[in-house]
């Protein structure tokens, strides 16, 4: 009986996350909660494109430690990545900040521009500590912090506290069930 469950999990596991290659050299999840295209590490030199065909149902495209000078204007990303939701482009020393600054307003981009802190050091990533899930995560995080500060900076100056309170509540359980789908804590 147990052997019967442990197949039907895995067939489960199996179907709900797939991994193809695509780009160039990068490797696409496809996955129901979560598809991503992993151009991690890759030595890039360019923002990858697609040929031909855009690719669809994709929404994240992560781009860590890589040597991308630019990235493409919006409209061309959205053409050749019309559902993406966000991009990850840290870990990329020669990148250049002015154009991500455009960038930013339009879509959702993880990088080392606005980091306060040190930027990403590529060589000192163990994937066994800290994978791209996880640095997403503990970025995410950090924008949290900032994005609840904000926010309450502005419910007092509009004497909106209860109404601030009830979103407060729903957000960190969006980004609590967002943590878990990571496998964070």
């Amino acid at each position: 009986m147990n052997l019967k469950i442990f197949v039907v999990f895995a067939a489960i596991g199996f179907a709900s996350c797939r991994t193809i290659p695509c780009l160039d050299g990068c490797q696409c999840e496809q996955s129901d909660h979560d598809p991503v295209i992993r151009c991690d590490g890759l030595g890039l030199k360019k923002f990858p494109l697609p040929y031909s065909d855009p690719l669809k149902d994709y929404h994240f495209l992560a781009l860590t430690c890589n040597d991308i000078p630019s990235i493409p204007s919006i409209s061309l990303i959205k053409a050749s990545f019309p559902d993406l939701q966000g991009i990850d482009v840290q870990g990329n020393p020669r990148l250049n900040c002015t154009e991500l600054k455009y960038l930013k307003s339009e879509i959702p981009v993880l990088s080392d521009c606005d980091n306060q802190e040190e930027p990403l050091k590529c060589e000192l990533l163990n994937e066994n500590e800290c994978d791209w899930k996880c640095r997403a995560l503990q970025k995410l995080k950090d924008m949290w912090v900032k994005f609840k500060e904000l926010i309450s900076r502005k419910a007092k100056d509009w004497q909106a506290e209860e109404a601030y309170e009830k979103a407060k509540a729903w957000f960190t359980k969006q980004f609590n069930e967002l943590s878990v789908a990571f496998g964070g804590n």
